[in-house]
């Protein structure tokens, strides 16, 4: 299996194909240490140790799921970090919509089918090998063709895949293909700083605004309300019960049960 190098034009030129890996994000860093050019895309079929936000791992069985990590470098100005994980969720999900999947974008970090379970993880990770060069790493995760059975019972209720939602198996190095197009469409859309066509984008896919949910934060409080959006800043946007207004910078957020569909 190959993907098609043709559709980008400097995303994942420089790759490499490992078939095991503690986690790509590992071996992307690694590599960046070694001189990897920007662009550069690590991609696995297994990882042992996959990782996801707030040191969860990351379940990676072989020849089934879509794992990589993308190596990019930062220009000296750039919209915020905490922006590059909205933008990515925007970039995949139209991706796998070409597919017919029907996935919205779920704050902070993921894709998610209609019914809210997760379809896509992505860790976007800052870091400095060098004095005043800065580069971020954004690793992906896609659930491609596992089946229901196939997942640990703890993740059977929250997460899918593309072979659930589409009811059929997919090509993994298709969905690689597109994705790599359209992370790479939307990468240059932020770094240039045309921000305006991403968040009409992400407005139309956000799959938590007018839901009320709850959300824990990295203090470990929770607090709920209903969700107005993301800001500019990409911090999620909570309409409290007194009325008052919160912003949240990190949190891990659910949809109360309630009113959970869509």
């Amino acid at each position: 299996m190959v993907w098609d190098v043709q559709r980008t034009k400097w995303l994942g030129k420089v790759c490499q194909f490992l078939e095991s890996v503690s986690s790509t994000q590992d071996v992307a860093k690694e590599w960046v240490l070694n001189g990897a050019p920007h662009g550069a895309v690590v991609i696995a079929d297994m990882q042992t140790s996959g990782r996801g936000r707030i040191g969860r791992s990351w379940f990676s069985p072989p020849s089934k799921n879509l794992y990589f990590t993308a190596a990019l470098q930062l220009l000296s100005s750039h919209p915020p970090l905490g922006t590059l994980s909205l933008l990515s969720s925007v970039a995949i999900a139209e991706a796998l919509r070409k597919f017919g999947a029907k996935v919205f974008v779920k704050w902070a970090n993921d894709v998610v089918s209609e019914d809210g379970r997760k379809l896509v993880g992505i860790l976007v990770e800052g870091f400095e090998p060098e004095p005043k060069k800065h580069w971020a790493l954004i690793g992906i995760g896609i659930n491609v063709n596992i089946s229901e059975n196939e997942f640990p019972d703890e993740l059977k209720s929250t997460a899918t895949s593309l072979k659930i939602v589409c009811g059929r198996n997919l090509d993994i190095f298709e969905i690689l293909t597109e994705t790599l197009r359209s992370l790479e469409f939307w990468w240059e859309k932020w770094v240039s700083n045309e921000l305006a066509p991403f968040w009409e984008k992400y407005n139309r896919l956000d799959w938590l605004k007018g839901k009320k949910v709850c959300a824990i934060l990295p203090n470990e409080t929770t607090i709920e309300g209903i969700a107005l959006g993301v800001t500019g800043d990409g911090e999620l946007r909570l309409v409290l019960s007194d009325g008052t207004e919160r912003k949240l910078i990190a949190g891990d957020v659910s949809v109360r049960p309630a009113i959970a569909s869509k």
